[in-house]
């Protein structure tokens, strides 16, 4: 095949080996269709032109692949034809999947497609999905190669990995979801990219630029800050706790330093007690002035007003449910052959390519943004806006309807009023949100185990929402800004606190957490941990505390964490502990950031031509002065679960300080 002028495609008898500058980066792939009854179609031959190649395939399916060039990365484009007089119902799409040598590579990055899961640098051997895209590196930070896809608005695309001693299998896919497609049809996905270069850091930042310029991402604009009722109340409060809250607020250092007073789930309910009843947007007894009222008089006191819904999901016991069944994505019941509504449990998931859909939530963000004067809106559960199931047109994609209804949304917020996504889909939201929640719910725990197998991380708890927060700092102001969930630092229980991790246990069933008010609370270190790490990735900035309920110790900590960190931070591409993230200020003042989410002590030593000349350094909380000389600067021993974020304070120039 001819050579490109970095890369190099050859195509054999073992399949596709793609190469840049001389050294192998991928070998043995080939691209392979699954039809929908789970059949897998492999390539029966093929033929090349130039930088083309196409794979023909029983049934008359037809692949053609081309190869491009730009910037250093290779794309990979991909159009599938159907030659057949009849249509073919596909599954996925196997894109070139292929073989590396192990060697060089040590570590993964690898990630789920919403806020949950696993995500994360680890040690690769075994098996791994990761959504959207892949980085592998060295343990050193010195070579690194990121594989993704471009367009993510179309369906979902994932990884998978199987990595042991010998080498690493790479499956790229593209998930059609059964789709037919019709006789004499063509179907173009996204292009897949593949960057190979000595920093994964510096790879995964062009990825997501290169990503958000294909979506058109909306990352720009002042970094939200403000307060959310969640973590204080667990939906109980009412208008009255609401606007307390603001004024105490105002009244606080924080004066002029929060711009957004969010109300989250439960404002909807007839009273505190009263079960959910998603799907019925409008204010219940805990908020009898009406909506626009409090909004107006949050907007008295300074601040924008912010709501939460969960514009996607449906309560079994919502009079939308019991008015619309038409409405509701359906599957087909394996026992009875008929169709039930689809979703986890009482909620049940909205049908976003039915037209009446569409129309009622237009008329629901009318009402939100323009009636009742809200500027921000936090929009959660969207995971249930792709269940899977059978919809009004059964052509799209979950990704396409998804972002279906997310056009609807952001058309009714306009430019001016903020989006902030949350239980999203990530890769069809580019574009459509102005942030997006990148990780699991915190609470008042280090450590709350809660689906191990699902996520090893925990979630309600500062460890689940901290690798997230670290390991997808490449996102933010590429995609959107980053929603780190919100600041906690108490020391103690908050009064509903227990009440929410009571259904933590009763989801672990045999696990007996033995959970009491005496084990809530965050440790000094923890609580610095966090406050720690939101500032300096530099995602939004919203507390959950009730000013009044923390000590003056707490408070004092909190307001380190205001104004938001404005600098871009990416990794130091030093991956020796996947628990420990070292973070670095590209722009403006020198800085270091060392997060160890581990539970054993670390001392890390850094090659000095990763941290430029600076020889005094101080720590930006504690004030702690260190000298580093010498080749190796080695820093402070790194307690579990502690934090540090060290401050260039001079510079060597010409041997002169």
């Amino acid at each position: 095949m001819k050579q490109l002028s970095v890369w190099e495609v050859v195509w054999d008898a073992a399949g596709v080996r793609l190469v840049k500058r001389g050294g192998g980066t991928w070998k043995e792939a080939r691209t392979e269709i699954e039809l929908a009854d789970g059949s897998i179609r492999k390539p029966m031959g093929g033929k090349i032109d130039g930088t083309v190649i196409w794979w023909t395939f029983e049934g008359g399916l037809e692949v053609r692949q081309e190869f491009a060039e730009e910037e250093g990365w290779l794309q990979v484009g991909t159009t599938l034809r159907n030659l057949s007089d009849a249509p073919v119902a596909l599954r996925r799409v196997h894109v070139l999947s292929g073989n590396m040598d192990k060697v060089p590579w040590e570590r993964i990055f690898a990630q789920s497609n919403t806020m949950t899961g696993k995500v994360g640098l680890f040690e690769l051997s075994g098996s791994f999905e990761s959504d959207a895209c892949i980085g592998l590196t060295d343990s050193a930070g010195t070579r690194a190669l990121v594989v993704g896809f471009e367009k993510l608005d179309d369906a979902f695309y994932r990884f998978h990995i199987e990595a042991n001693a010998e080498g690493c299998a790479v499956d790229p896919i593209c998930l059609r979801e059964g789709i037919p497609l019709a006789a004499g049809q063509e179907l173009t996905i996204s292009p897949m990219l593949l960057g190979v270069g000595e920093s994964l850091s510096d790879l995964m930042g062009e990825y997501a630029a290169r990503t958000a310029r294909a979506l058109s991402a909306r990352c720009s604009g002042e970094t939200m800050t403000g307060w959310c009722s969640w973590y204080h109340y667990y939906g109980k409060e009412t208008a009255d706790d609401i606007l307390a809250n603001a004024r105490a607020l105002a009244d606080s250092p924080l004066r002029g330093q929060l711009r957004v007073i969010q109300i989250d789930d439960g404002w909807n309910l007839p009273h505190k007690d009263h079960a959910r009843a998603w799907g019925d947007w409008f204010p219940g007894g805990k908020f009898p002035q009406g909506m626009r009222a409090v909004a107006d008089e949050l907007h008295e006191l300074g601040y924008q007003a912010g709501l939460w819904l969960a514009p996607f999901s449906v309560d079994k016991s919502s009079r939308l449910a019991a008015e619309h069944p038409d409405w509701i994505v359906r599957v087909k019941n394996a026992e009875t052959g008929l169709l039930d509504p689809a979703g986890p449990g009482s909620v049940l998931g909205l049908d976003l390519t039915h037209p009446e859909v569409l129309a009622w939530l237009h008329e629901t963000f009318q009402r939100v943004f323009h009636e009742w004067s809200f500027d921000y809106v936090k929009i959660d559960f969207l995971m249930h806006g792709v269940l899977p199931g059978l919809r009004h047109d059964p052509e799209r994609t979950t990704a396409q309807a998804f972002r279906q209804g997310m056009e609807v949304i952001r058309k009714c917020a306009g430019s001016e009023k903020f989006i902030l996504n949350c239980g999203s889909p990530l890769g069809p939201a580019i574009g459509m949100c102005d942030a997006m929640r990148i990780g699991p719910d915190v609470g008042g725990r280090w450590y709350a185990p809660m689906n191990p197998d699902q996520w090893p991380h925990g979630n309600c708890c500062i460890r689940a929402a901290a690798y997230p927060v670290l390991f997808r700092q490449w996102m933010h102001r590429a995609w959107w800004q980053n929603d780190p969930d919100c600041l906690i630092v108490r020391d103690a229980a908050v009064p509903f606190e227990i009440e929410a991790m009571s259904k933590l246990k009763e989801r672990l069933k045999a696990r007996d957490l033995g959970v009491e008010a005496k084990d809530f609370g965050l440790s000094r270190e923890e609580a610095d941990f966090w406050v720690r790490a939101v500032w300096l990735t530099g995602g939004m900035d919203v507390l959950s505390e009730a000013w009044s309920n923390l000590s003056q110790e707490r408070r004092e900590r909190l307001l380190h964490a205001f104004p938001p960190h404005q600098h871009t931070v990416r990794w130091l591409d030093f991956y020796e502990h996947p628990d420990v993230c070292v973070l670095k200020t590209m722009d403006g003042p020198l800085m270091v950031g060392f997060f160890n989410l581990s539970d054993e002590s670390h001392t890390l030593s850094l090659p000095r031509e990763r941290l430029g000349s600076a020889v005094k350094w101080r720590e930006w909380m504690s004030g702690e002065i260190l000298l580093l000389e010498g080749a190796s600067a080695r820093f402070p021993v790194l307690d579990p679960r502690s934090a540090r974020i060290w401050m260039a304070q001079d510079t060597i120039l010409d041997g002169k300080a």
